[in-house]
């Protein structure tokens, strides 16, 4: 398995994960200033400013990762796609913040360290595995 499927198999679990558990009253601590639109808004774990809308894209995004885990040039795309689609939510989240796209998709300090982090470690995980789509897992000689 290239570095690219394993980003895409463990980032994919992990944003579907944090998807599911945004939809959790009870794990939506705090609130979010007037104007972030929909229910279920709050502080995901006390951090991360969150929204059905925000919710619902981690789910997608988690999904697409465990979509396309098995397959090298599937994988690599999708590395390369969250690292720009992350890069480009840091930079439009440091500009508009919990206003962004008008409040559907509220983004705070915490979430711009993880949307940096998110897209530095995809962009690796894309340059990491070019040129490895050969790759497979290698088995020891058999005895004889």
């Amino acid at each position: 398995m290239t570095i690219a499927q394993r980003f895409a198999q463990i980032f994919g679990a992990v944003y579907l994960l944090v998807g599911i558990i945004g939809f959790i009253p009870p794990l939506l601590l705090g609130s979010l200033p007037a104007g972030v639109v929909g229910p279920l808004a709050g502080l995901l774990l006390g951090l991360f400013a969150v929204n059905w809308f925000h919710s619902l894209a981690h789910l997608l995004i988690g999904a697409a990762g465990l979509a396309t885990y098995r397959n090298h040039t599937a994988a690599k795309s999708y590395a390369l796609a969250l690292g720009i689609a992350y890069a480009g939510l840091f930079v439009l989240g440091l500009i508009f913040g919990l206003n962004f796209l008008g409040g559907l998709m509220p983004l705070n300090g915490a979430d711009h360290v993880l949307h940096i982090l998110t897209a530095l470690i995809a962009f690796g995980a894309y340059f990491a595995s070019r040129g490895q789509e050969g790759v497979h897992a290698r088995r020891a000689p058999s005895a004889r």
